[in-house]
Parts: structure tokens; C-alpha cells; sequence
């Protein structure tokens, strides 16, 4: 099952930031880019102050919009640049298995991060299949029970109901009806006499 992939609809979404927020096949890249604007933040600061913390924002986008695996990704990648940085770029403050370790740290903690925010997300679409809610006012009309929808065309109510939720409906009647409807055909003969 995969987690949720759209965004939430914002009203100053229209056209073009529309199309391009709301294509899935581009969240990995917008992911990506803003990884990469937390690591040059992280590099700008140098190695006595650390941004590992902010590599939970792009963990956690990936992970609810695009999934385990693309989260997992930036889990790993992203303490993993950051040691790069250790040595190539900024003089050394640990030593190498210091940097190792707390990098392998920090990729275990994300991942985690990652693997529970995408069980989150899988269970929220879930939870929003199954809960699918009548709201408002329903114009119904009280002597045949049909409803009026938003394209002002009469439905049956078992109809309308069936259409925007999963309930079935199967038919029969109530006693009081029964006896009201079909009376005479559902007495029960009391004992022989009444058959002749």
C-alpha cells in the first residue's frame, strides 16, 4: 500500500504551482533540493554547530509522500555527506571512528524516523478509505425518500448512499409494516378449522 502522495489543496494553488506541486513524480527532486539547501547550512555552519536535527524534515516529507524506501534513502545519505565533510572540507575535531559512530548513529535514529512516519502515513490513507462521512444537510424528499444531489438530480437514498460510502443495502420489511402491507397474508392459521 502506498502512503499518501498528494498535498493537501491550499488556495493559492492554481496553475502552474498546482501542476508542479501537486506531480508526484517530482517529490523525490523537491526533496532532494531541500536536503541539499539543510546540508550546505550545515556545512556553512562548520563542525562546532550541527543541523542533524533538520535532516528529519526532508526524512519525514519523503517518507509520508514517497514512501519507506525514498525516506530510508535520505536517512542514510544525509549523515553520510555530512562525514564527508569531515576531513575534506573542516579540519577534524573527532577522530574518524568518533565521526563514524555518531554518523551511524544519526542514520539509525532517521531511518527509525522514516520507517514510522511512513506507517503513519499508510495508516492514515487507510483510515480515510474506510471513513467516508456524510456531512451537512441532505434534501430529502419526505414522502419517497429520494435525495437531491449537487447536480440537482433526484437519487434513491440507497443509491446515494451506496455511491459515496461502502455501505450495501439489502431490503425487507419491518413487522409493522409486514402487517400494514401484506396483513392478510401473514396470519397464521390458529388450527384446523381456520383451513376449511
Amino acid at each position: 500500500m502506498s502512503p499518501l502522495r498528494a498535498f493537501p489543496p491550499l488556495p493559492f494553488w492554481t496553475g502552474v504551482w498546482k501542476d508542479a506541486l501537486s506531480n508526484t513524480k517530482l517529490f523525490p527532486a523537491y526533496w532532494s533540493a531541500l536536503a541539499l539547501v539543510i546540508l550546505m547550512g550545515d556545512y556553512l555552519a562548520g563542525p562546532t554547530i550541527q543541523f542533524p536535527i533538520l535532516y528529519l524534515i526532508p526524512v519525514s516529507l519523503a517518507s509520508w509522500y514517497s514512501g519507506y524506501r525514498c525516506g530510508l534513502a535520505f536517512a542514510v545519505t544525509m549523515p553520510l555527506i555530512r562525514l564527508s565533510f569531515h576531513g575534506i572540507f573542516w579540519p577534524v575535531p573527532l577522530s574518524v571512528l568518533d565521526a563514524s559512530i555518531n554518523t551511524l548513529i544519526r542514520i539509525l535514529v532517521l531511518g527509525g524516523a522514516a520507517f514510522l512516519v511512513s506507517r503513519t502515513a499508510m495508516q492514515t490513507q487507510e483510515l480515510a478509505k474506510r471513513v467516508n462521512v456524510l456531512e451537512g444537510f441532505l434534501p430529502i424528499c419526505s414522502f419517497c425518500k429520494k435525495i437531491r444531489d449537487h447536480n440537482n438530480t433526484w437519487q434513491p437514498l440507497e443509491r446515494f448512499i451506496s455511491d459515496r460510502s461502502n455501505a450495501q443495502f439489502t431490503h425487507g420489511f419491518c413487522p409493522d409494516c409486514g402487517q400494514r402491507h401484506y396483513g392478510d397474508f401473514l396470519k397464521k392459521p390458529t388450527g384446523p378449522a381456520e383451513k376449511s
